[in-house]
């Protein structure tokens, strides 16, 4: 036997459930808002920060152009100076390995840089003697 009464005791228990969703719903939406306004600050506070690092690359990719310009430009200078005295222009090969012996380089130099020489390696040049 179904009652208006039985049907309006169901329809109000059917609204009152609806209700909670609803209100679940809503605090969801709610959670998300306030986490996507959360997420938004968090992307401007990263974004800013990104932008402040970018500055600073650019600055220090500037100063160190700069300073390879700047021993270029040194480089340059040398040779222009060495080649107004007459000595012709050599390649350099810091890298590169001495060749020949301790007693070989010793007395392929001359002046100070042989006296440089024998300071930094005097022992080496009186054992080489030596044999």
């Amino acid at each position: 036997m179904d009652t208006i009464e039985a049907r309006l005791t169901a329809a109000l228990a059917e609204a009152s459930a609806k209700d909670v969703e609803v209100a679940e719903a809503r605090t969801a939406v709610e959670k998300i808002a306030s986490d996507n306004i959360e997420l938004t600050a968090k992307v401007a506070e990263l974004t800013a920060a990104l932008e402040s690092l970018n500055a600073e690359k650019a600055v220090a990719v500037a100063a160190v152009e700069a300073a390879v310009e700047s021993s270029v430009s040194a480089s340059v200078e040398a040779a222009k100076i060495a080649a107004s005295v007459g000595v012709a222009p050599v390649e350099s090969a810091p890298d590169a390995e001495p060749k020949g012996s301790i007693l070989e380089q010793y007395m392929a130099l001359s002046g100070t840089d042989r006296s440089k020489f024998f300071d930094a390696n005097a022992v080496a040049i009186r054992a080489a003697l030596r044999k």
